[in-house]
C-alpha cells in the first residue's frame, strides 16, 4: 500500500488512489470502523475488470481530519472534489459498505448524472435507528452515548502516546497486517487521534439525536429522489449485527427495520435488486466476498451494455 494523496482546495490531504483500466470507474466507499483494507478480497477481481478508486474519508486512514462536522453533505462534497482531483471522468459505479452505502446513495441523489450504478453492501440509510417511543429512544441513547464518549477517551490516549497495535485499550482492533506497508497503515490509525475523533463526529450526526431527527437523516430527507432505471444492487447480511444490550423484541424490530430499509433503497430504481447473502456477516466483503464481486460485475456489465 503506497501513500498517495490528493490535495483539496482547503489544503487538506486525502489518501486516495486509482488502479486498473477501463470504464466505468468503480469507487469504493468503506463503512465505519473500517479501512481500505476491508476491500482486499474484492479488489483484485474488480481491478482486473475496470478502473478502481479507493480513498480514506477525512479523519480516517492516512487522510487529514475534517475541518468541521462529518455529515452526508460534507462527505459527498469531499467525494466530488476527490474524484475531480483524481481526474475521474464520466458517471461512476459506487460500491459502498455500511455508512459508506448511505453516503453512496446520497451522492447519487445529490448529483444526478454523476453515478451510473450502485452496489450497496449491507448499507446504512437515513432513519436507520427508529425508536417507536421515548422509552426506546432513551434506551438507544443510554447505550450509544457512552460508546461515543469512549472514542474521545481513545483519542486522548493516542495523544498521550499510549495507543499501539495489540494494546488498544478496548478502542480498536484490527487483524494482523499482511505486509510492512499494511502494518504501517494500521499502526497510524491506532496511534493517532484522528480516527477516533472522526468516528465520534460521524456517529453523532448519523445515528440518533438527543432531540428530533439526526442531522444525516434530515439531510437525506432533503435530497431524497428516485434513481430512475439505474443499475442498483443491495446486499443484506444474513447475520445482522445488533447491540448485546438489545432485548429480543428490540432485536426483532431492528432486524425488520434494517431489511425494510434495504428494500426501500432498492426500490429507488426500477431495476433495483435487494437480496440477503446466505452465511454473511455485516462485512459481506470479508465473509462472502464472491457475492460482492458478482454484484459489482453485474452492475459494471449493465452500465457497459447501456453505453454501446
Amino acid at each position: 500500500m503506497q501513500r498517495t494523496f490528493v490535495t483539496l482546495a482547503d489544503g487538506r490531504r486525502i489518501h486516495a488512489a486509482c488502479i486498473g483500466r477501463g470504464s466505468p470507474t468503480v469507487l469504493f466507499e468503506q463503512g465505519g470502523e473500517a479501512s481500505i483494507l476491508n476491500w482486499q478480497q474484492v479488489q483484485p477481481a474488480i481491478t482486473a475488470l475496470t478502473r478502481t478508486c479507493f480513498y480514506d474519508r477525512a479523519g480516517f486512514g492516512y487522510s487529514d481530519p475534517p475541518p468541521g462536522q462529518i455529515t452526508a453533505v460534507t462527505v459527498t462534497d469531499d467525494t466530488r472534489a476527490i474524484l475531480a482531483a483524481l481526474h475521474v471522468e464520466g458517471p461512476i459505479v459506487i460500491v459502498g459498505h455500511s455508512i459508506g452505502g448511505f453516503y453512496g446513495t446520497i451522492y447519487a441523489q445529490r448529483f444526478p448524472g454523476a453515478v451510473a450504478g450502485l452496489v450497496l453492501v449491507d448499507p446504512g440509510f437515513g432513519g436507520q435507528v427508529q425508536p417507536r417511543d421515548q422509552a426506546q429512544k432513551d434506551t438507544w441513547l443510554r447505550n450509544i452515548r457512552p460508546a461515543e464518549a469512549h472514542l474521545l477517551e481513545c483519542a486522548d490516549l493516542a495523544r498521550q502516546g499510549r495507543q499501539h497495535i495489540g494494546e488498544e485499550h478496548g478502542c480498536i482492533r484490527y487483524r494482523p497486517a499482511k505486509s510492512p506497508a499494511e502494518a504501517a497503515y494500521l499502526s497510524y490509525i491506532v496511534e493517532h487521534p484522528y480516527w477516533y475523533e472522526a468516528e465520534y463526529n460521524q456517529s453523532r450526526n448519523y445515528f440518533i439525536a438527543d432531540q428530533g431527527l439526526s442531522e444525516d437523516t434530515q439531510e437525506s430527507q432533503r435530497v431524497a429522489r428516485p434513481l430512475g432505471d439505474m443499475p442498483l444492487v443491495v446486499l443484506t447480511s444474513e447475520f445482522t449485527p445488533m447491540g448485546a444490550w438489545m432485548d429480543e423484541a428490540l432485536r426483532r424490530q431492528f432486524l425488520g427495520d434494517w431489511r425494510a430499509g434495504h428494500d426501500r433503497i432498492a426500490a429507488l430504481s426500477t431495476r433495483g435488486v435487494s437480496r440477503i447473502v446466505p452465511g454473511s456477516t455485516h462485512f459481506i466483503q470479508l465473509s462472502r466476498p464472491q457475492a460482492v464481486v458478482d454484484a459489482i460485475t453485474r452492475v459494471v456489465e449493465d452500465v457497459r451494455r447501456e453505453r454501446r
